[in-house]
């Protein structure tokens, strides 16, 4: 892959980590790698914990999307650092550059991920990987 293409890619993806780590510290704390989600405090009163707990759900989805994220981006630097940097998961080809520059994290070229999305049992197997 081209290094003036990676060293951009890099910057971004760096970018991108600050950022969603910037978002994540606004509704939830870190604990080692993770993020637990904030429970807001407005008070006692019964429309204050429904408020809390409006609050918190949105934490918990926040959370959990931008933590994927998060991981996407983290593990697109550590390709990045071990030399395996746009190449396929599935079938090893080189990805597409401009796929790559759409989105830095892509871990699949355009046909697998493509199949991927038509096989349910591969989904499935997709997001346990991504849970790991």
């Amino acid at each position: 892959m081209d290094q003036k293409l990676t060293k951009e890619i890099k910057t971004e993806l760096l970018n991108e980590k600050k950022n969603l780590e910037g978002e994540l510290s606004k509704i939830a704390k870190k604990k080692g790698k993770k993020f637990t989600p904030v429970y807001p405090e407005y008070g006692s009163k019964d429309e204050e914990n429904a408020a809390e707990l409006t609050e918190y759900g949105i934490h918990l989805a926040l959370d959990k999307n931008l933590e994927k994220l998060l991981s996407r981006t983290v593990a697109a630097l550590l390709k990045i650092e071990q030399g395996t940097y746009g190449r396929c998961e599935d079938c090893n080809k080189t990805i597409n550059p401009e796929r790559l520059k759409a989105i830095p994290s892509s871990i699949l070229c355009i046909e697998c991920q493509a199949k991927r999305e038509k096989n349910p049992f591969r989904k499935l197997v997709y997001k346990i990987q991504e849970q790991k």
